[in-house]
């Protein structure tokens, strides 16, 4: 757990709260409803990071709005009010969360909603800043739905496979989630189920089909994964995330030796083609722009995106002299599992400090990140360096499209921004050498 003095930093600048986190994986569960029992203000704080991605969501994700009077005096009232309409019309799965001061209070809305009469499955549990971030939330969550739903052991699918740690509370989470289902195909595998992902909450309960679980964003599922091995002996990997082609290669070939399928080399030879077409295309612009290259880099993510963007920006991407990760949330085990000497700096972003530093020296460059060091940047009067949206908070960036940043389709979505930003700001300069 972060320290409480760094609180306020890890909220207004990188990472978001626990209650964040839970209601970003209730809220990829599709039929699923959501009560936030605490504030307003901690409800919109929520919705600010999900609404993107599901502008509906505020129809099935509802708020008690606690005020002084409640944190006084108890939220039973605010609860019977907020759960009422959930009696005659109950949701396949409701999910209450508490905030820091309603989990202070103690209230039982587990023993409310069933006094109650609300005739679904009924998860309730507490969460907020003060017992971790976002990811901390995700954790919480899926383990509080796996307790309610308690999947039966059921007869195993070899080519199926669950996806885990997903979350449209990542940004562009749906298009990555996209792309990797469509890999997945193509190599010969069916997608078991995706929790948190938008698989609805009766087809969580056959979880136990699936012969393999692939971490996605180890953070948010690699709990999980393991519950699912204890309980249920299913292996999992938790490879690097399929950013670029050679990254997607790697990626496929490690599901191909934990779980072999029919059409793993197909996949490959998709990857391929994509790295020779991919080639050509660059290689002419090269003859015109010069190589791709940058005197520093600096990527600012959730742990698992940061290291897999680094990886393929100095791997496959472009040329630099420095490359700083900028990890948006506390991470256990080894700080850079496997990365080699692609990445000279990680910098953890609870420590504000550092952070500032990092950007102070960013004169010109790239930053891969949110809005939160890009106003930074500017606030500084920094217009030298090129910027890439690849994490939330987003303020500059409006996307309308499915493009990912993962796999192949990523690939080359995320190499044509990069030189088309690189190009333009050469041309504004006025300027046609080797970047």
């Amino acid at each position: 757990m972060r320290r409480e003095d760094n609180f306020s930093d890890v909220c207004w600048h990188a990472d978001t709260c626990a209650l964040a986190g839970a209601a970003a994986f209730f809220a990829g569960i599709p039929d699923a409803a959501i009560v936030v029992n605490g504030p307003m203000w901690c409800y919109f704080y929520a919705m600010r990071h999900l609404e993107d991605s599901q502008p509906l969501l505020s129809k099935r994700m509802v708020c008690t709005q606690l005020d002084n009077e409640a944190i006084v005096f108890g939220t039973e009232e605010y609860l019977r009010d907020t759960l009422a309409p959930y009696v005659e019309n109950p949701p396949a799965l409701l999910c209450i969360e508490s905030n820091c001061s309603a989990s202070l209070i103690g209230d039982d809305a587990a023993g409310i909603a069933r006094e109650m009469g609300i005739a679904c499955p009924v998860v309730v549990f507490d969460s907020g800043g003060l017992t971790g971030g976002f990811a901390e939330g995700y954790e919480k969550a899926a383990a509080a739905v796996m307790d309610v739903l308690s999947p039966p052991q059921e007869k195993v699918a070899w080519q199926r496979v669950n996806l885990l740690g997903l979350t449209p509370g990542y940004y562009n989470g749906a298009n990555d989630q996209r792309e990797l289902v469509r890999l997945l195909t193509l190599a010969g595998y069916q997608v078991n189920a995706c929790p948190g992902g938008g698989t609805k909450a009766a087809e969580l309960s056959h979880l136990s089909k699936a012969a393999l679980n692939i971490v996605v964003h180890e953070e948010l599922g690699r709990s999980l994964a393991k519950r699912l091995e204890r309980d249920y002996h299913i292996p999992y990997i938790a490879p690097r995330l399929p950013y670029g082609v050679a990254g997607t290669r790697a990626w496929l070939e490690a599901l191909g030796k934990a779980l072999p399928a029919k059409k793993l080399d197909a996949a490959l030879a998709e990857c391929d083609r994509e790295r020779d077409r991919l080639f050509l295309f660059i290689n002419d612009f090269k003859m015109v722009w010069g190589e791709l290259w940058f005197e520093q880099a600096v990527v600012a993510a959730p742990p698992s995106t940061a290291f897999g963007l680094a990886a393929a920006l100095r791997g496959e991407w472009a040329d630099m002299d420095r490359l700083t990760v900028v990890v948006q949330q506390p991470i256990s085990g080894p700080v850079a599992p496997d990365m080699g000497d692609l990445v000279d700096v990680v910098c953890p972003a609870e420590d504000a400090r550092q952070t500032g530093q990092v950007l102070d020296g960013l004169t010109s460059g790239l930053l891969l990140g949110s809005s939160s060091e890009n106003q930074l940047l500017r606030r500084s009067g920094k217009k030298d360096v090129q910027f890439f949206s690849v994490a939330n908070p987003v303020e500059e960036h409006i996307r309308l499209t499915e493009l990912p940043f993962m796999g192949l389709r990523g690939a080359g979505y995320m190499q044509e921004c990069l030189w088309n930003d690189a190009v333009r700001q050469m041309v504004r300069e006025g300027r046609k050498e080797n970047l």
